[in-house]
């Protein structure tokens, strides 16, 4: 849930009686009652953000310690090492909290699912996601996650990467996700792994192929059918039929089948359409930024003091 707008009381009444049993992070209120005009934007699993600035976010593990929360603060350390703009820039990292630029115009879900006459352009989203599902790829690492809410869009109307809770090793179980940007694999599979497969190009360009699909369509793969159903027939390698001459869906179908060695090599394809990413690079104001991080770390101090 993004865009909520709620305070710390409506907050409360949202987890009701959980809050009463769990160890119940006290960052989370200090930020709402700190930081001027801040509220909650939106609540995970395992995580509730924190509006604090109209272009900052706080992303807070709902329990102390939460290991979900650790391991993306860890992939965003890696991240430092190859900047890419098609991933949500952290700001910030301390104990139990990320700080994140803010993106509020929501999810790829919201885009596509809104009711708008804005055109979507496909190949471009391709691009942006490709590129920062290769960042990962060159880290060795895989995202493991992804799915149209996991994707938010920007001021642009250009895609951003973002929860990397999941994010693990290439060549690690899969145990995370949902049809159809996941699938499972029948026992005695090649690619048997975990309940999803092993991470890595082959799952990685799968769920690239099934993200390109409802771009360009506009509706999840298979929609129209009953969970059982669409399990069924993506562990059958059964796919729409697509017109191989259009190259966005020879693409689709080349993920589908993983005939990509790497994610890079997709990227390469598609930036043989329509050009490199460095194409649409532009100057990040480095005073600007610079000021985030200082906020973001004087917020972070004035909630943490004892």
């Amino acid at each position: 849930m993004t865009g909520l707008c709620m305070n710390y009381d409506d907050l409360i009444r949202h987890f009701g009686n959980w809050f009463e049993s769990t160890d119940f992070n006290p960052i989370i209120e200090r930020l709402l009652l700190t930081c001027p005009s801040s509220s909650v934007f939106a609540i995970g699993g395992h995580s509730v953000v924190v509006q604090i600035s109209p272009s900052i976010v706080a992303k807070v593990a709902v329990q102390p310690g939460d290991s979900r929360l650790q391991n993306e603060q860890k992939i965003f350390q890696l991240l430092e090492q190859a900047e890419c703009r098609y991933i949500a820039k952290c700001l910030f990292r301390g104990t139990d909290v990320l700080f994140l630029e803010c993106l509020p115009h929501g999810s790829l879900r919201d885009r596509i699912s809104s009711i708008s006459e804005a055109p979507r352009p496909v190949l471009q989203w391709m691009l942006q996601l490709s590129s920062a599902v290769t960042c990962l790829e060159n880290l060795g690492y895989a995202h493991g996650d992804i799915n149209p809410q996991n994707v938010l869009v920007d001021n642009n109307d250009q895609l951003k990467l973002i929860d990397f809770d999941h994010a693990l090793p290439i060549g690690d179980p899969v145990d995370v996700g949902y049809e159809p940007y996941v699938r499972q694999y029948r026992a005695g599979a090649k690619d048997e792994g975990g309940a999803f497969g092993v991470a890595g190009p082959t799952t990685e360009q799968y769920a690239l192929g099934s993200m390109f699909w409802y771009m360009s369509r506009g509706t999840e793969l298979y929609s129209e059918l009953e969970g059982p159903d669409r399990v069924e027939r993506l562990m059958d390698d059964i796919f729409p039929e697509v017109n191989l001459e259009d190259p966005i869906d020879k693409i689709i179908d080349n993920c589908w089948h993983g005939r990509y060695n790497r994610v890079a090599d997709l990227l390469g394809e598609i930036e043989g359409i329509v050009g490199s990413t460095t194409k649409e690079q532009k100057l990040v104001n480095g005073d600007e930024e610079v000021e985030e991080r200082r906020v973001c770390e004087e917020y972070y101090n004035s909630v943490t003091r004892p």
